[in-house]
């Protein structure tokens, strides 16, 4: 049974297409006047990205009893709000690649259809364990799942619902974006990402018990190498499976950022690229002007060592917070976003330019958590705000960076507060090697000394 479950995790490409359609589909749910629907959506969501199909009793305990103990009463209710979501998921229009999410029959697990296929007769007991089909494309590289026509469209019309369009100008008027107006390469939007890696337990085969795990400390397939010499104890219940996530905000926002420069009559004739931090090289780097979307821990290696040089901010280790180092002032996000409850939230925002290795340019549109990012992004693609940035500081020769204060209430942005904006220190920040850690040997364990 867990060898079965374990094969029907989706890879990184299809996980990302799912979470993105969701994404796009969750408005139409969100406007009945039950809750019932949206929670089923959810659901189904998560524990179809963990390759976990639910059962009838498991949907009706977890999305139905609001937390009584032991199994609803209602499984009938199930079938009825199953049958709803597969119709309506069924109603939405699919692209001009005929790709939709579709609710499985016989199976509780949403999956990327395409038209193509043969419908499945709707016949059978529901949550019968038949085998999953999955679809889409199966390569583990990200890009080439957001680069498909149908992941654009539908993250195209999520991108225009989510976020306004730019206004007060066009976006080459205003800095970071002026920086970048006269030159001739391409532009490469980069989504700061994650890396996973599994983690198999001792004394189980594979891939039974299989889970993937964030570390840290474990930022790259490189590090997990390192990781197994000082922990031999562990080198053999964890490997590389060349998984990375994205966050649903990251890739709505970078798809917001690529609709507005379309439309800007100077960038429109530009070639547009989409990748994920784990996939930006020293050539995109080198030979494109970069955009950077997302958290501020999504930063890859070849990004974070130079931005760490620049910057008067520090990341600090828990990752929800930046130190302000000439201050010494601590910025911390509330982290969580609240739906149920009107309670207001903080998070912060940056934006920066930074110079780049050839004469071209970095800009970061970036944030400690995802709501601060939804304002980062609605801030950047709003000429009047961003003339509001002193025009010394935002021109300097050596890049700037604005620091803002965001608030948040639910899922909602309240607005942003600039709190500081100054030049960057970003001499030399293409020379210089990063700091190496200080080797520590392997340990022998006792008797097996040679």
């Amino acid at each position: 049974m867990n060898d079965a479950r374990s094969s029907e995790i989706p890879d990184a490409d299809e996980s990302a297409q799912i979470r993105a359609a969701a994404l796009a589909i969750r408005p139409n749910l969100e406007g009945h006047r039950s809750d019932k629907l949206l929670r089923l959506f959810d659901f189904l969501v998560e524990r179809s990205l963990q390759g976990n199909p639910p059962t009838e009793a498991q949907i009706a305990q977890d999305v139905f009893s609001t937390g009584r103990v032991g199994t609803f009463p209602g499984d009938s209710n199930v079938r009825v709000y199953v049958h709803r979501l597969r119709r309506m998921l069924q109603s939405l229009p699919v692209d001009e690649q005929g790709s939709r999410l579709d609710l499985m029959v016989g199976s509780y697990m949403l999956r990327l259809a395409h038209q193509a296929e043969p419908s499945e007769p709707e016949n059978g007991q529901e949550g019968a364990s038949l085998p999953p089909v999955r679809n889409g494309f199966r390569g583990k590289t990200f890009i080439r799942a957001i680069g498909v026509a149908t992941l654009a469209i539908v993250l195209s019309i999520a991108a225009w619902m989510f976020f306004r369009p730019a206004v007060g100008g066009q976006l080459a008027d205003t800095m970071p974006w002026a920086a970048i107006r006269d030159s001739e390469r391409p532009i490469t939007i980069v989504m700061g990402d994650y890396y996973f890696f599994a983690n198999q337990p001792h004394g189980q085969s594979a891939p039974s018990g299989s889970t993937l795990i964030w570390d840290r400390s474990v930022p790259a397939p490189e590090d997990l190498i390192i990781f197994q010499m000082l922990n031999p104890e562990k080198a053999d219940s964890v490997s590389d499976q060349n998984q990375h996530y994205v966050t649903s905000a990251t890739v709505a926002a970078a798809f917001a950022i690529r609709t507005a420069l379309r439309r800007d009559a100077v960038f429109r004739q530009r070639d547009v690229h989409l990748v994920s931090a784990s996939q930006l090289t020293p050539e995109i780097l080198k030979s494109t002007d970069v955009v950077y979307i997302g958290q501020i821990s999504g930063f890859s290696a070849i990004l974070r060592d130079p931005v760490a040089q620049a910057s008067s901010f520090r990341v600090d280790d828990s990752l929800v917070s930046m130190t302000d180092i000439p201050s010494g002032k601590q910025y911390r996000s509330d982290g969580i976003e609240l739906r149920d409850l009107q309670i207001s939230r903080r998070d912060y925002g940056y934006i920066a330019r930074i110079p780049g290795p050839a004469q071209n340019s970095l800009i970061l549109i970036a944030s400690l958590r995802d709501a601060g990012l939804n304002e980062m992004v609605s801030l950047a693609l709003d000429g009047e705000r961003l003339a509001l940035l002193d025009s010394g500081t935002a021109g300097s020769p050596q890049g700037f960076e604005a620091f803002y204060h965001v608030r948040t209430l639910g899922s909602a942005n309240l607005g942003a507060t600039q709190l500081l904006a100054r030049p960057l220190r970003s001499a030399g920040i293409w020379d210089k090697s990063a700091s190496v850690p200080e080797y520590r040997p392997i340990a022998m364990p006792t008797g097996r000394r040679r």
